[in-house]
């Protein structure tokens, strides 16, 4: 009698942890709205920091959140384009294969469910430590307060990440992507819609085919791209590559190196503490406190900078180019625009080589009174152009006219304070002018 007690005894308390073990499900209550049931379905799973929670084949928005309790919490609107109230309750009827826990990962999956479920509301508490993967076929997905990988992932809504402690992967085909307060690496791609971050302390990765990127306060490497929008980024503390097919870069507070293309925009940088390089098909450029060395090109439009330490190479196909408060080489070219350039540096151990060339403007040039230099300054004046072109200097150079040939040519030649780097200017039918810097 004693052994038969103490087995059954035994059996209860299997049984009792058992049924611990199961996961609690609330009454669903099935309302009538509209045209459709709706029904309010809620679990609960005990699980332990460090898990893993997955939703997917789901059609409906997603709101994830995480609180102090050991407990996987999920509350599921339900609709359901059904006729009746049985139907719809019967569609209710199978949840295990729905809701399911193996271990410390909890899955949510709607890949069985009938056709007569259209969309739901998912809104989830989780612990704080726990890896989350979501996949929708429609909806938004709403992230925030995790310590754990993120990689979210829909057909056809927007994705928002908040406070997340982990890397986060996320992509959708055709809505927005917004983050903030990401504290390792972002990765997202979208095929229609804006990306817009804020503080993030990893590397970025993002691209979409036909939106807006913002980005500001990125402390890693920034590599953005888009098809047809803007980029815009502010204080980013690395290197930043950013690429669009249509629209206008905009850079400022850059910490690291900058490569900027764009096939029919504008760029714009302003503070950068690493080398420049950008491109663009057709439109302007301007730069602004350049701390490495620049190289700026454009098929289309004028440049203009102001302020760079470390030299730089400068080229438009048809435009001016305007170049003020410049501590290092210039190396400029245009086809058919107007040159100015103002050499400011004081240290003349350091390069300061100048080439400025232009096949038909005209091209001033001011330097420091003090600057060694050698000069070659040249104008090919053509037969029917005005015959008033000229070289004005204020350093003392000797200044050579040739009209013998097909074209007239006008030189200007010397070494200014013993003579040094050279200084070579040329241009077709425009006025060159070598003046010290006030």
């Amino acid at each position: 009698m004693k052994s038969r007690n103490i087995f059954l005894h035994f059996s209860f308390v299997i049984i009792f942890v058992f049924i611990l073990a199961m996961p609690s499900t609330r009454a669903q209550t099935v309302k009538k709205q509209g045209r459709y049931y709706v029904a309010d379905i809620e679990k609960e799973f005990k699980v332990a920091p460090g898990g893993k929670l997955e939703i997917k084949n789901v059609s409906g928005d997603v709101e994830i959140t995480s609180w102090s309790k050991n407990v996987v919490y999920i509350h599921e609107r339900r609709k359901m384009d059904v006729m009746t109230e049985a139907e719809a309750e019967a569609t209710l009827k199978d949840l295990q294969s729905q809701y399911s826990q193996s271990g410390n990962e909890v899955i949510v999956s709607m890949e069985d469910m009938p056709r007569s479920y259209i969309s739901g509301y998912f809104y989830v508490k989780v612990p704080k430590k726990f890896d989350i993967s979501v996949g929708t076929n429609g909806g938004d997905i709403n992230v925030s307060d995790i310590a754990g990988a993120v990689k979210l992932a829909n057909s056809g809504g927007d994705i928002q990440t908040t406070g997340i402690d982990g890397n986060v992967n996320a992509a959708t085909s055709g809505g927005d992507i917004t983050a903030r307060r990401i504290k390792q690496n972002f990765t997202a791609a979208t095929s229609g819609g804006d990306i817009e971050l804020e503080e993030v302390e990893g590397d970025v990765k993002v691209t979409t085919s036909g939106g807006d990127i913002k980005l500001r306060e990125i402390k890693g490497i920034l590599n953005a791209s888009t098809s047809g929008g803007d980029i815009t980024v502010e204080k980013n503390g690395s290197d930043v590559l950013v690429k669009t097919s249509g629209g206008d870069i905009e850079l400022f507070d850059v910490g690291g190196r900058i490569k900027a293309t764009t096939s029919g925009g504008d760029i714009e940088v302003r503070r950068s503490e690493g080398d420049v390089k950008v491109v663009t098909s057709g439109g302007d450029i301007k730069l602004i406190d350049i701390m490495g060395q620049l190289k700026a090109t454009t098929a289309g439009g004028d440049i203009d900078a102001v302020t760079v330490m470390n030299g730089l190479k400068a080229t438009t196909s048809g435009g001016d180019i305007t170049l003020r408060d410049i501590k290092g080489f210039i190396e400029a070219t245009t086809s058919g625009g107007d040159m100015f350039a103002e050499l400011t540096l004081t240290d003349f151990s350091k390069d300061h080589h100048i080439s400025m060339r232009t096949a038909g403007g005209d091209i001033e040039l001011k330097i420091p009174e003090k600057l060694p230099a050698t000069i070659n300054a040249k104008i090919k004046i053509s037969p029917r152009a005005r015959d008033d072109y000229d070289i004005v200097s204020d350093f003392p150079i000797a200044i050579k006219k040739d009209g013998s040939g097909r074209y007239k040519i006008i030189q200007g030649t010397g070494d200014i304070n013993g003579g040094g780097d050279l200084i070579e200017l040329k241009t077709a039918n425009g006025n060159i002018s070598i003046l010290k810097a006030k």
